[in-house]
C-alpha cells in the first residue's frame, strides 16, 4: 500500500487539468465582465448618438410634434433597442439671450440590465441629454 501511495504521490500527470479547473471560473468571470462592460458602454454611446440625432431633427423641424421626435430617437438607437428608451422634454423660453428662441432639453433614459448576472455588474440607468434650439 505504501508503494502505491508513493507511486501516486510522485505522478505529475493531470496537474495541468487541475490548475485549469481552479483558474477557469475566475478567467470566465473576468471575460464575461469585460463583455458586459463593453456592451454597457456601447448602449450608452448609442443612446447619446440617438439623443443628439433627435435634437438635430427637432431643430430642423421646430413645429413638429414631440411624437415625431420620439420616433426619430427610437429609430436612431442601435440594435432595435429604441422601444426600451424613455424620453422626456423640458422647454426653456427665451434661452441664449434671445426671446424668439425656445430651447428644449431632450433627456433619454435606458435601463441596462446585464445579460450575465454573476459578474457583479448591477442594473444601471443610462441617461443622455441633448439640447434643441428652436426658432
Amino acid at each position: 500500500m505504501r508503494r502505491l501511495l508513493a507511486v501516486l504521490g510522485a505522478d505529475e500527470r493531470g496537474g495541468a487539468i487541475l490548475e485549469f479547473a481552479i483558474l477557469a471560473p475566475v478567467l470566465l468571470v473576468i471575460l464575461f465582465g469585460i463583455v458586459e462592460m463593453g456592451r454597457m458602454f456601447y448602449i450608452r454611446q448609442a443612446l447619446e448618438y440617438a439623443t443628439e440625432e433627435a435634437a438635430r431633427y427637432y431643430m430642423l423641424n421646430p413645429t413638429t410634434a414631440s411624437g415625431n421626435v420620439d420616433t426619430a430617437l427610437r429609430n436612431a438607437m442601435a440594435g432595435g433597442m429604441g422601444s426600451d428608451v424613455t424620453i422626456a422634454y423640458a422647454d426653456t423660453a427665451s434661452c441664449n439671450g434671445n426671446s424668439a428662441v425656445t430651447c428644449t432639453m431632450i433627456t433619454a433614459t435606458y435601463n441596462f440590465t446585464p445579460a450575465v448576472g454573476f459578474v457583479g455588474i448591477s442594473a444601471q440607468t443610462l441617461t443622455a441629454k441633448a439640447q434643441a434650439v428652436r426658432y
